[in-house]
């Protein structure tokens, strides 16, 4: 599954939401970041980021974990991934048959 075709899908449902501004996705250390300029109320953009995941993740094999961090200057901050339940997200370093070092991109 091609999580890029994922978050471009979830990013473009988010562009045309009318209460986002902008919205900009960062990754740091490996963990993809999303700074979003809105004038609503972090309630209704938790609703409005749940619904826009559940939209691009409906009929797959996909979860979203979706995590506030911070408000500064009008910009929410949210860690957010999108990931297959039971995959590997890690290297254990033990030379697994299923390393996610032996995954195509």
């Amino acid at each position: 599954m091609d999580l890029t075709i994922i978050w471009g899908k979830f990013i473009s449902i988010l562009e045309e939401d009318s209460y986002i501004l902008e919205i900009e996705r960062k990754v740091y250390s490996g963990f993809p970041f999303l700074y979003i300029s809105t004038f609503i109320e972090q309630e209704k953009l938790d609703d409005i980021l749940f619904l826009s995941a559940a939209k691009v993740m409906k009929g797959k094999r996909l979860q979203a974990d979706i995590l506030f961090v911070r408000k500064q200057d009008g910009v929410f901050v949210y860690r957010m991934r999108f990931y297959v339940p039971n995959e590997k997200l890690v290297c254990c370093g033990r030379g697994c048959r299923d390393c996610i070092r032996f995954r195509t991109k």
